[in-house]
């Protein structure tokens, strides 16, 4: 095996061991807690997180696909739920870890699959604002959110689609003497760029993350009914859980840990709940949602070999 393939490898295991601290701190947080919650809502919940995986794996097959980028359907969700076991890294860019597996496993260079993963992540951030508005206009929380909101999606539309802004930061880049080495490599990635922001294909994407969005948040709304709590709509969670979950993303911070669960405990309390139940609601949610994804990510990640040393993945 190849020594990037090795790298990896103990990259991955340091991110399992720092998320398994993130996961008994998150856990801890709850023990001392007394708090009634229905277990029957238990198979419900990681019924329709694990359902909301679909659209997000038919948009990266799809991304795929549109690039020329063949790779067989069940092990195409292998590899996208490996990407799942880093979603505690800095803006979830562990999902990189899909570029390497592909070309372990393919010989495809990262150089085509890392630019559609940054697409990808790209369209999730969109389909969060864009559910974070809706929910925000139906239940008429802040309108000036949504305008905010609004701004930010024409900003990072105007960053993708504004073809000489695009250029100048390429050119800019360029001229760098590390990317002056690459340069044919990096007009690679900006013609993957093009083809996965094609208008037809950017609806589509968008409409696949929209859909993501909106089931885990009817998960999220599930676990509140779990703690009886029947004061907040279906409407009113989606704007929630997707609000605090932008700013978990934007932070920066590891799988954004802390700022993701203080957004919601805010946001909870805002609501009218008690700062004490919103800490509990605030790790469930993230125990059902961030922690079980990661869980089964690395259950994928060990089925497609990328946790293996002895084995030729290649094969």
């Amino acid at each position: 095996m190849k020594f990037e393939n090795k790298f990896i490898i103990i990259l991955i295991a340091s991110i399992a061991i720092y998320a398994i601290f993130l996961f008994a701190s998150d856990y801890n947080k709850i023990l001392d807690k007394d708090f009634n919650f229905n277990l029957s809502y238990i198979l419900p919940i990681l019924s329709l997180v694990t359902i909301s995986w679909i659209p997000l794996i038919l948009k990266w097959h799809l991304l795929l696909k549109e690039n020329d980028i063949h790779v067989p359907f069940k092990k195409n969700i292998l590899i996208w739920l490996s990407g799942s076991a880093l979603n505690t890294t800095p803006g979830q860019l562990g999902g990189l870890i899909k570029a390497q597996l592909i070309k372990t496993l393919y010989g495809i260079p990262r150089t085509r699959t890392a630019p559609i993963v940054l697409v990808e992540k790209f369209y999730g951030l969109v389909g969060a604002i864009i559910a974070a508005i809706i929910g925000i206009i139906i239940s008429g929380t802040n309108f000036n959110l949504a305008l905010f909101g609004f701004g930010v999606l024409g900003l990072l539309f105007f960053f993708i689609y504004y073809r000489p802004v695009f250029e100048f930061l390429f050119n800019k880049m360029t001229k760098l003497k590390f990317f002056s080495k690459r340069s044919e490599n990096i007009s690679g990635s900006y013609k993957i760029l093009q083809i996965s922001t094609k208008p037809k294909i950017a609806s589509i994407c968008i409409g696949l993350s929209l859909s993501y969005w909106i089931i885990i948040s009817f998960s999220v709304y599930l676990v509140l009914l779990a703690f009886e709590i029947n004061t907040i709509s279906f409407i009113q969670t989606l704007s929630i859980y997707t609000s605090s979950v932008i700013i978990g993303v934007v932070s920066l911070i590891p799988g954004g840990i802390g700022v993701t669960e203080g957004s919601l405990v805010g946001l909870f309390t805002f609501e009218g709940i008690d700062i004490s139940l919103a800490l509990v609601l605030s790790v469930i949610i993230r125990l059902t949602t961030l922690w079980y994804s990661v869980s089964i990510g690395f259950i994928g990640l060990k089925l497609t070999g990328g946790l293996s040393l002895s084995r030729d993945l290649k094969k």
